[in-house]
């Protein structure tokens, strides 16, 4: 079991406890790979299942779960990020859906801050693709917030790229889904504790954004990658997104039909921002691009 922590401090317990208890009888250990650059020693967890991988200074959250996942003995990873609470039976479910360790699975995620507006956007436009009432089997990706990959399978499509900044999770569970090896559970759910303020989730959408214009340039499995990689098509980018949106939370009711209608002009608000960082980002890669190609020419 693998949680990346970093400044996780108002969530972290509740998560590895939550972790313990829904993992039943399986034996298991839980590595706790936490990183911090405001302290300078290591939370302490009163569990021997629990190891503490600590770092002072940031460590990615990529480059943190392949540090654990090296140092992990176990012939099963599953992964959730610190500010998830896992359902009882989680596990079970996970590797149930994981056909004898042959698929990569992903879980579902639900809504943990369903009274905030900010909560419920930030969940629509990050999770909705992995809401609990979407269909069986018709996820082709996943989150590493709720995760689980059979060892044999992460030497194939592991360790994750650790120079992305994110999205990291999409590239390994779009390839094993194109080779047939991907699985999504819609019973082994995680809660999410979303960020609840404007600030906090329009200025995370912007950087998520950012990394999803550099994951459409090494993602060829990424759907409508060709609309993200160029900066003039980021409004019809936006554009889609919000239309996808909508469509997809009317017909999976993840939230109530009133509660949708209240928050979905701050939906389209996060999705312009989102727009933005991938506008920019965009625009920088494509004039590295010519740069590079001009360098090649002279």
């Amino acid at each position: 079991m693998i949680v990346p922590a970093y400044r996780a401090e108002a969530t972290l317990d509740r998560c590895v406890g939550a972790v313990l208890r829904g993992c039943g009888a399986h034996r298991i250990e839980v590595l706790v790979a936490v990183s911090d650059d405001d302290r300078s020693d290591p939370p302490a967890f009163d569990d021997p299942r629990v190891r503490v991988l600590w770092q002072e200074g940031r460590c990615p959250a990529a480059a943190a779960r392949n540090r654990a996942a090296a140092q992990s003995r176990g012939a099963t990873l599953a992964f959730v990020d610190a500010d998830v609470i896992v359902d009882s039976g989680w596990l079970d479910r996970l590797l149930a859906a994981s056909d004898g360790g042959r698929r990569i699975v992903a879980g579902a995620v639900r809504n943990g801050t369903p009274s905030s507006p900010w909560g419920t956007v930030e969940y629509l436009v990050q999770f909705l693709d992995l809401a609990p009432t979407r269909p069986a089997g018709s996820a082709t990706h996943g989150a590493t917030c709720n995760l689980l990959v059979p060892r044999e399978l992460w030497d194939v499509y592991g360790p994750m790229p650790e120079d992305l900044g994110g999205g990291e999770d999409t590239i390994l569970t779009l390839a094993a889904a194109a080779d047939g090896r991907f699985a999504f559970a819609h019973d082994a759910v995680v809660t999410h504790l979303n960020r609840e303020t404007a600030g906090a989730v329009l200025a995370h959408q912007r950087e998520f954004g950012r990394f999803t214009a550099r994951l459409s340039t090494v993602c060829p499995q990424l759907p409508h990658g060709w609309l993200q990689r160029r900066a003039v098509l980021a409004p019809v980018a936006v554009v889609a997104r919000i239309v996808s949106v909508a469509t997809r939370a009317l017909a999976w009711k993840p939230v109530s039909a009133p509660r949708l209608v209240a928050v979905f002009p701050l939906v389209a608000l996060a999705l312009l921002s989102w727009g933005l960082g991938l506008a920019g980002e965009s625009a920088r890669l494509q004039l590295a691009r010519r740069a590079a190609r001009r360098a090649r020419r002279t």
